[in-house]
This record gives structure tokens, C-alpha cells and sequence, in this order.
């Protein structure tokens, strides 16, 4: 399905775009665009559709100066059409690798890779995770949404004992976490800031002891420098930041010598946008990606929906790529029960991932210790015992210590900064509760 001089150029951007120019890399990225778009048109539905409304061809681009005359994409426009409509012909969705996100805005979508699209994107990671000072045969392990076993990413280097990874799931309880990441004694360790954070503060002298990894990598979250401070003291080693998207896998990685975000430029363009036009060095946009190497489900000029500051057009260290200063985003807040135990919302988002795909946007909030209000914002109507159900499950989920009350609601508006929060928390540290973040002191869960 792949011209070889796609595979030739993918591989090219891998293994030498660390060291090209920033020239060097402008040119690769407007040699895959131009490719790129010329294929979205040709054998994608979605797009043609797009740039045939928009009047846009694909020879109206000739280098990166014309990125600005494609049309938009966003997530709302693919999450809606069936798979027909967003897989280049001719491609079998039996034969890809699908990714059905929990969605970080609330929002499931399904993504679909080939194997060697996806392979690439993780070689790639794992480029950059070398860079830092990860050595192939550390033992590394990740406390994420995926349980153990449940990931449809494994590589072959892992069956041969390299770059292995052991999966722990992140709404387990903090004893039995420690008590895994105390058998594998990894040398990487990653995870959501949120729960690495608050692992930090349940360490006692024997995990200290055990648990020694050389360093750290967190993502999906916003990292504060708070749970920066918590995790590199808790489990003494540093910290760095990954910024990734299922629909581009790693977008930005932190530079170890100025803090600042190396754009992975050799795997796609990130353009900061506002208002439709690129941002200045230090002000806020939202980030616009194209994939340069998906070509089963292309993502060109896709409004992923997050908020982040750019940086240096090139990095003081002197790396070739530009930076993001800032990510903004929301912090995965876990939920306060009455018994004073805390609990992850991913056990909540688990239990609606399972749904059948009617559900087009959801938000989950915390209202009192006891009481969940969980809003539904669905494409068609649900099978009318459907609800129940769920409202069953996420209660089991929490050990009956919540009510859930399910909404079916048209619309979940955004917050004042423009980003959706799939799941938050009313009630303070202390049990009380706290005023709703949308700046009325209201909670979103009594309001339609």
C-alpha cells in the first residue's frame, strides 16, 4: 500500500532528522506535505469533500509558505463519519491498527495506523527516550490507563528482551502499584503526573530503597511544578515531559538543558495558531497538526484542541527543532470518596470506553463525595436500557460509595479558556466542597 519512496522518506526522518538543519527539515516536511495532500485528496472522502467546499487543490501547495490555504480538520468532523469515510481506499480496516481514544477532551475517536506507520511513530519515541539516557535493556514500566496485556502496540524488540515494558494499571490502589513497581525495579519509569505525583507522597523508606528509577518520563497531563517537585524528590531521579496524542503519538519532547519542547518536526508540522494565524514566540495558541507519515487515516491540519505557548523558533541547545514553551492542559484530578480514600476517573472513563459507539462527548464531575454527575452527549439515541447499565457499572466502579446520576444532554459546552474538561472534581482535599471552575461558583452537574 506504501510507495517505496514513502517507506525511503519515513525512514530518512527517523534516523537522520536529529541532525539536519532547521532547512534541512523545512524541506522534508514540505516534500511529505506535498505528498501528503495530493493522497488525502485523492482517496480520502472526508478530505475531498473539505477542499472541494473550500475550493483548495492540492498543486495550490508548493512549499510550507502555503500551508495557511488548507482547510481545516478537527476532531468533531472525523469522530462522526464512519470509517469508509476517513480511510484512504482501498485500505482494510482489519488489516490496521486501531487506537479508540478514552478522549482527553471528552470526546472518543477511533485512529487507525498501519503497521508501519505505527512502528515508526514508536521508533521514533523510543529515539528520543535513548537520547535521555534510556538504555535498551533497562526494564521499564508504565502506570497508565492500559491494564497489562491490553496494549495492541507491542513491538518485537520487547519479545526479544529489549526495550521491555511492564504495564500497571492506574487506578489500582497505591499499595499494589508500589508492590509492582517494587518486583520490576525498572530503570524508566512513566506515567500521568496526577498519579505519579501522588504516588511520591505514599513512598515509605522500602519503596525509597527498591524503587530507584534512573529517570522519569509523564505525560497526558499537565505537569505542575508542584507534582515535578513531588515525583523527582519522592522517587529521586528528574523528570521530563512528554507531549503526545494518540493521533500523532509523541508531538513534543522536554529538552533536558532549557525546559522548552523539542517539536518532533521529522514526524509531523505543529503550527500554533490564533484566530487562524501563526502566534509569536511566548504567546498562546491552539496547536494544529499534520502527520507526515499517516497515510491510512491522514490527520492534515487537524485541530487537536489543545491550548500551548510557543517557543523558540529553534532551541537554545541548539538542537535544529522549534519549541513550545508551555503546554496548557488539564490536570487528571482523582476523586475523594467519603471512606477518604482517592480514587482515578479513568475507572469511570473505563466503564464508558466500553459503550458501543453512540456516545460522542461525555463529562464525568465529582459534585459531593457521594454523588457523581455524569453528562452524555450522544450522536444517536441509546438503547433505552443502556443508561442504566452505565449508571450500574460506575457505581460498582467506585464501590458503591457514589450515587451516579446519567444526563443525556445535547450539548457539553467548554470552559472560559476554551478547552473541555472531560473529568473534574467539586470536592476539596478536606471533604468539602469546592467552587465550580467555570468562574459562576455554579456546578456544571445541576446546570444543563
Amino acid at each position: 500500500m506504501w510507495a517505496v519512496s514513502r517507506w525511503v522518506g519515513a525512514c530518512q526522518g527517523l534516523l537522520r532528522g536529529q541532525a539536519w538543519s532547521p532547512e534541512q527539515i523545512a524541506g522534508f516536511q514540505s516534500r511529505r506535505l506535498r505528498a501528503l495532500v495530493r493522497h488525502a485528496y485523492q482517496r480520502v472522502p472526508y478530505y475531498r469533500r473539505l477542499y472541494d467546499h473550500a475550493g483548495f487543490k492540492p498543486d495550490d501547495i508548493r512549499s510550507l509558505a502555503d500551508l495557511g490555504r488548507i482547510p481545516l480538520a478537527s476532531r468533531s468532523d472525523l469522530q462522526e463519519l464512519p470509517a469508509r469515510e476517513v480511510l484512504a481506499q482501498g485500505v482494510e480496516p482489519y488489516r490496521l491498527v486501531l487506537h479508540r481514544t478514552s478522549g482527553s477532551s471528552g470526546a472518543p475517536l477511533s485512529i487507525w495506523r498501519t503497521w508501519f506507520e505505527e512502528r515508526l511513530l514508536q521508533a521514533y519515541r523510543l529515539r528520543v527516550v535513548l537520547g535521555l539516557g534510556v538504555r535498551p535493556g533497562d526494564r521499564r514500566a508504565s502506570v497508565g490507563w492500559h491494564p497489562p496485556g491490553d496494549r495492541p502496540d507491542r513491538h518485537f524488540l520487547m519479545n526479544v528482551g529489549l526495550f521491555r515494558m511492564e504495564e500497571i494499571h492506574c487506578v489500582l490502589p497505591a499499595e499494589e502499584i508500589l508492590a509492582q513497581l517494587r518486583r520490576i525495579q525498572p530503570g524508566f519509569l512513566a506515567g500521568y503526573p496526577g498519579t505519579l505525583s501522588w504516588l511520591a507522597g505514599s513512598l515509605a523508606d522500602l519503596d525509597r530503597a527498591r524503587i530507584r528509577p534512573r529517570l522519569i518520563a509523564v505525560g497526558a497531563e499537565t505537569l505542575t511544578h508542584e507534582m515535578r517537585r513531588q515525583i523527582s524528590e519522592g522517587f529521586r531521579a528528574p523528570v521530563f515531559d512528554f507531549y503526545g496524542s494518540h493521533e500523532f503519538n509523541l508531538i513534543a519532547a522536554e529538552c533536558p538543558r532549557t525546559g522548552q519542547y523539542h517539536i518532533a518536526a521529522p514526524m509531523l508540522i505543529a503550527e500554533i495558531l490564533r484566530d487562524g494565524r501563526p502566534v509569536k514566540p511566548g504567546e498562546t495558541g491552539e496547536l494544529v497538526g499534520t502527520a507526515l507519515h499517516s497515510y491510512a487515516m491522514p490527520f492534515v491540519r487537524y485541530r487537536l484542541g489543545d491550548l500551548v505557548t510557543r517557543g523558540e523558533p529553534r532551541c537554545p541547545c541548539g538542537a535544529p527543532f522549534a519549541t513550545i514553551l508551555r503546554i496548557e492542559g488539564r490536570v487528571m484530578e482523582r476523586f475523594l470518596l467519603p471512606d477518604g480514600s482517592s480514587v482515578h476517573p479513568y475507572v469511570a472513563v473505563d466503564r464508558l470506553m466500553r459503550t458501543p459507539p453512540w456516545l460522542r462527548r461525555y463529562q464525568i464531575v465529582q459534585d459531593r463525595a457521594d454523588h457523581l454527575t455524569v453528562k452524555l452527549a450522544p450522536m444517536t439515541e441509546p438503547p433505552p436500557d443502556a443508561l442504566a447499565a452505565l449508571e450500574r457499572l460506575i457505581t460498582a466502579a467506585f464501590g458503591g460509595q457514589v450515587r451516579v446520576a446519567i444526563r443525556l444532554v445535547n450539548e457539553i459546552p467548554p470552559e472560559p479558556n476554551g478547552k473541555f474538561r472531560p473529568y473534574y472534581s467539586l470536592v476539596g482535599r478536606d471533604g468539602e466542597q469546592v467552587a465550580c471552575p467555570r468562574c459562576d461558583g455554579t456546578s456544571p452537574g445541576a446546570a444543563s
